[in-house]
Parts: C-alpha cells; sequence; structure tokens
C-alpha cells in the first residue's frame, strides 16, 4: 500500500456542503476528527486538539459546539483549520509518522480508504467507540474500511469492517413557482423547462461542468437513477454501457434550457443562477440551503424548496460528506472518543440542527417536525442519504474521478457545440472514461 501515500490528490477545491453535505441531487457525508497535545494525558480529560479545513459550514461546530462541550467535559479544546490540500498532506503526514499533533482529523470522506488503510486513524471499534443507533446507515457506512458494502479490493477482500470514521450529505434544488410539488423524476424536470424555460431566462435546469468532481456530481445522480453505477463489484466500470450512457444523453438533452457557459460552471456560477431567480431547478451542495433565504445574497427569499434528487428508475444522490476519525498518533485517544461520542448524541445533534438548521447525522434531528417547521431542507437531506449512493470505497477514487470527470467535461463541450449526435458523443467518451479508468487499476493492482 506504500505507492498509494506517494500519490498526489486532486479533491473539489471548494467544499460547499454543509457539515453533513447532504444529498438531494447528489449527497454527501462530513466527517470530524480531532487531535491532542503532546501533554495531553489518556484518561479522557485534560485536551484535545482539532485540525480542520477551512469551511463555512464548520462555523456553528466551531463557534458554539467546541465552546459547549469545554464547558461541559472541563476538556479543553484546540481547534487549527487551514486550506484544503495543506490540510489534506498535513493530516495525513502526521498520522503517518505520529507525530501526536492532533488528536482528532476532520477529512473529505474520499479520505477514509485511504488514511484507514494506511493506519494514518484508528479504529473506532478497537478503542470501544459507542455508536449512535440513529445515526443514518449511510452516513455512517462512509465510515468503515473495507466498505461494508460494493467492490473491495483484494488485499482486504476477506478483512472484516471496522469503523474508522464516524459521519457528522447534494440536494435538489426547486423554484416553487415553477413546480406545484417537489419534482419525483427527471421527466417532470424536463416538462418543466420545455414549458417554462426562456432565452436568458429562467432557464430549464443547470450544471456544473468543470471537469473533475463538479461535473462528476452533476452526472453521478442521474447515472445512478437510471441504473448505472461507477464501477461494478468486480471493479470494472458501470457506467459506459446503456444505463451510463442514456444518464449522459438525458444530461444533454437540457442544453437547450441551460444558461451558456455551463461547461466552465462551478457551484459559485450555478448558485448564482438560482440565486438570481434565472433557474427552475439544479442539484447543488447542502451548503446552499443557508443561502436561499438570505435577502442579501438571495433574490428568491422563501420561493426555493428542496428534495433528494429524481428518479428515473430510482432515486440515487451521490453521497459525500465531511468525516471525523481519531489520529493514529493522538496523544488523548479517550478524550478525542469523549468529543466523537458527544458530538454525535441524540441532544446535541438534536441541538446542532436548531443551529441554523445544520445537517445533523442523525434521523430524529433531521426529520423533527418542530425543527423542520423552520428549516426545510433537513427533511430532504434524511431522504437524500437515505436513498444516497456512495462512491468506490478505494484510495484510488480521486483519479478515477478525475479520469471521468475529464472526459465528461470533453464530452459536454462537444455537445454544446454540436447540439445534436448526443448518443454517440456520450457513447464515446464514457468508453474512453472506462477504459483510461481500468488501465490505470490494472497498473495500481489489487483489482483484478
Amino acid at each position: 500500500m506504500s505507492s498509494i501515500f506517494n500519490r498526489p490528490i486532486s479533491r473539489r477545491s471548494v467544499l460547499k456542503a454543509g457539515l453533513y453535505g447532504a444529498a438531494g441531487i447528489a449527497a454527501g457525508p462530513a466527517f470530524l476528527e480531532a487531535c491532542a497535545s503532546s501533554t495531553t494525558s489518556n484518561t479522557g480529560g485534560g485536551k484535545i486538539v482539532i485540525g480542520t479545513f477551512q469551511d463555512n459550514a464548520m462555523v456553528p461546530f466551531r463557534d458554539v459546539f467546541i465552546k459547549r462541550f469545554q464547558q461541559e467535559t472541563g476538556i479543553t479544546v484546540q481547534y487549527n483549520e487551514t486550506n484544503y490540500d495543506a490540510w489534506y498532506q498535513n493530516s495525513k503526514n502526521d498520522g503517518l509518522h505520529k507525530t501526536g499533533a492532533y488528536d482528532i482529523y476532520v477529512m473529505d470522506d474520499n479520505w477514509v480508504p485511504e488514511f484507514a488503510a494506511g493506519k494514518v486513524i484508528q479504529s473506532l471499534d478497537k478503542l470501544g467507540f459507542q455508536v449512535n443507533p440513529d445515526i443514518l446507515p449511510n452516513g455512517l457506512n462512509q465510515g468503515y474500511w473495507p466498505p461494508k458494502i460494493g467492490a473491495k479490493m483484494k488485499d482486504f477482500a476477506s478483512a472484516t469492517p471496522e469503523l474508522y470514521a464516524i459521519v457528522i450529505i447534494d440536494d435538489l434544488y426547486y423554484n416553487k413557482d415553477y413546480f406545484p410539488n417537489a419534482p419525483k423524476t427527471w421527466d417532470d424536470i424536463a416538462q418543466a423547462a420545455m414549458a417554462k424555460a426562456k432565452a436568458g431566462g429562467p432557464y430549464g435546469w443547470s450544471a456544473r461542468g468543470v471537469k473533475g468532481n463538479p461535473i462528476v456530481q452533476t452526472y453521478l445522480p442521474l447515472l445512478n437513477s437510471y441504473g448505472g453505477t461507477f464501477v461494478n463489484d468486480d471493479w470494472s466500470p458501470g457506467f459506459a454501457g446503456s444505463a451510463g450512457v442514456g444518464a449522459l444523453e438525458r444530461l444533454f438533452s437540457f442544453i437547450p434550457y441551460m444558461p451558456t457557459g455551463v461547461a466552465e460552471f462551478d457551484t459559485d456560477q450555478e448558485v448564482q443562477v438560482l440565486l438570481q431567480g434565472k433557474c427552475l431547478a439544479l442539484t447543488e451542495y447542502t451548503g446552499l440551503s443557508h443561502q436561499v433565504d438570505d435577502a442579501t445574497a438571495s433574490k428568491v427569499v422563501g420561493k426555493i424548496n428542496m428534495a433528494a434528487t429524481p428518479s428515473q428508475e430510482k432515486s440515487g444522490p451521490a453521497i459525500g460528506t465531511f468525516i471525523c476519525g481519531i489520529a493514529s498518533g493522538a496523544p488523548n485517544p479517550q478524550g478525542a472518543k469523549k468529543f466523537l461520542e458527544w458530538f454525535t448524541s441524540a441532544q446535541i445533534q438534536t441541538d446542532f440542527a436548531k443551529t441554523n438548521g445544520s445537517a445533523a447525522v442523525t434521523k430524529s434531528a433531521l426529520t423533527d417536525p418542530s425543527i423542520s417547521s423552520q428549516f426545510r431542507w433537513l427533511p430532504a437531506i434524511a431522504d437524500a442519504v437515505n436513498n444516497s449512493v456512495a462512491k468506490p470505497h478505494t484510495p484510488d477514487e480521486p483519479k478515477m474521478e478525475d479520469i471521468l470527470g475529464t472526459h465528461l467535461n470533453e464530452a459536454l463541450v462537444q455537445a454544446l457545440q454540436q447540439k445534436s449526435n448526443f448518443h454517440s458523443i456520450a457513447q464515446a467518451k464514457l468508453t474512453q472514461a472506462a477504459n483510461e479508468i481500468t488501465a490505470y487499476l490494472k497498473q495500481q493492482g489489487g483489482y483484478f
């Protein structure tokens, strides 16, 4: 596994998900980790150090709940944050060399396979971590290594899954002026687009078209809903067949109703189209929910509703979260465990949901009528997580995502130019992506 730790990682540069990165058209779970100073004891008291990347979704966690934990337990918490790429490298180096700089790492969920397989983080099961049974199962599953479901690498095929990280998910956003009820299928979106979209706006649908993670997050809910998969259980790509081609053709079918320039759209550009009242519907991270009723950011206050991503054969939000693990060299692993058990407990998760509608990880907090009456997106997060489909659980997932995302962007650019031949474009580009991913996995070894 040593080659895993020397590869560069290319991940989304900006995370807009809430602390549970919820799923509507695509879903994303979140993970938090804490770290402690070298003077900390292992009794559960003293001090812990939490390291993370910068993200606005972390503000309630940092400013409200860390302070509350200190008051309730007497454990001092040091909170360190830096940019995404720097934190990935810092946390990995800390865990590999067991320097003891941190107790808890806040991670992106696709770090879990690499960090767990490489013993950058500790098994929470071996630490005796008590899991709150109310945590949504699809979110909880993001923290297991090897994975409980889906394809497994050969070296870990017979290993018993252990919990290494605990979750702390992208939604469909739609303007209720154009939909009497939440769109249930992609056909509902298409019919509204054909009937109500206009040049210059309102557009029928928007997409994140930038290569890499953005366009993959646009495509996966379509792929999943058409019955396709990113990879099959034997690690062969599952998107180059009829389901994957059909899903990409459906994406292209919205081109007449999309804003110009979508091939260069990332989250910021797409969100502005919605908040300016110029889009009927789109799929985005959960973090957008906090902006839709902010009069300083939105011209459609009170008009944007949220739902799990539409179905074709089924609903298939693409889950992706923040998630927390305990450093392999944590000076205070018991204090870190106590913090994570405390934060994912029933009462704290309920209070977390009440704090600006933050994306809690428990069923009861997300579906409590008294809370959701004020924060209408919370039940949509629960629905999205419950129907979500995970990406391949492997340290090589970021590279696989980059390959697929590059060819998806090329396909979108070509489709925008030609405005026809959608089937042949989709088939050719997805076949290229599948062949490249297969060649890459064969080169890496451990898959076939």
